[in-house]
């Protein structure tokens, strides 16, 4: 059983991200095969009721919203390419990208981040969750032990450390670190999911 890394986009730009996904959906029929339920309109669910026009009630039709879309990626670019040590634009962009589903070029912007500040376990955790599914298992332990070095005690990098080691086999390991993790922090969110995790796992091994 394959679980995934948490993972917590700082989502500040709601429709566009929207947007973004998408446009990129739309862009690659192959993988409307793996998503039925994403077409020309968006979703009446409570994330997109939130999207509303002010001016009538309707929904932002999809084409529209993908165009400030695009264009607020392309502004995010512009600003990176002029002002290349600003962090926050980098990050955001970076964010975007992932979403968009352009991982090797999302990796590109988070290691300039790296680059200039070597301590960010923010982005080292978007770097594990990227190379995780991309299936880059050892490339997502690296990254997950370099955000361990900097926060010994980051939950989320504790948590995605069982979740690679099981994709490469481990469980028991992988088991031994939830477990730990949901007795030391019974009372939060990462807690919850590991021992959630351990639940899956241990079913699965029945």
């Amino acid at each position: 059983m394959k679980i995934k890394p948490l993972y917590i986009y700082l989502v500040i730009f709601v429709v566009f991200i929207v947007a973004v996904i998408i446009f990129s959906n739309s862009a690659k029929k192959s993988d409307l095969a793996n998503n039925p339920n994403i077409n020309n309109q968006m979703p009446d669910d409570d994330v997109h009721k939130g999207l509303k026009s002010q001016g009538n009630g309707e929904t932002p039709s999809a084409s529209n919203v993908m165009k400030e879309a695009i264009e607020r990626m392309n502004k995010l670019k512009a600003e990176v390419d002029k002002n290349p040590n600003d962090t926050l634009k980098i990050r955001e962009y970076a964010d975007m990208l992932t979403l968009a589903h352009k991982p090797d070029e999302a990796i590109e912007y988070y290691s300039k981040i790296i680059k200039i500040d070597p301590k960010r376990v923010d982005v080292f955790l978007q770097l594990t969750y990227i190379h995780f599914n991309k299936g880059e298992f050892d490339k997502a332990l690296d990254y997950t032990n370099k955000a361990l070095a900097v926060e010994k005690d980051n939950l989320i990098a504790t948590y995605n450390l069982g979740a690679i080691l099981n994709a490469k086999g481990d469980k028991r390991q992988a088991i031994n670190i939830w477990k730990n993790l949901a007795q030391k922090y019974p009372n939060t969110e990462v807690g919850h999911i590991a021992k959630e995790s351990v639940k899956q796992l241990e079913s699965s091994n029945q």
